[in-house]
């Protein structure tokens, strides 16, 4: 039986981060998300299950402790939240 990996969520924060959108920082460090969803309030996007991950995180990422499901109203829709719980990867299994 297969175990399946930690699903991993990451915060960008706009602050320290390169001058480009943070879609196209997390493409040219070859990170793969599911979902962005960005948080203008907080000057940051968060990114949901992410792969391809650089160790160490640059500094403007960290992990983003927090269940899709308890950020419906905060840039996610029950349906976004129900498919970033539900994701299964495509890559590298």
């Amino acid at each position: 039986m297969k175990e399946e990996k930690k699903k991993i969520h990451l915060r960008f924060s706009m602050y320290g981060s390169p001058n480009k959108h943070p879609q196209k920082v997390m493409e040219s460090i070859g990170i793969i998300y599911q979902h962005a969803t960005p948080q203008p309030i907080g000057d940051q996007w968060w990114f949901w299950n992410c792969e391809n991950i650089p160790n160490p995180l640059p500094e403007y990422l960290t992990i983003l402790d927090i269940d899709p499901l308890d950020a419906i109203g905060f840039g996610l829709d029950k349906q976004s939240a129900e498919e970033i719980v539900g994701w299964k990867s495509k890559h590298g299994e």
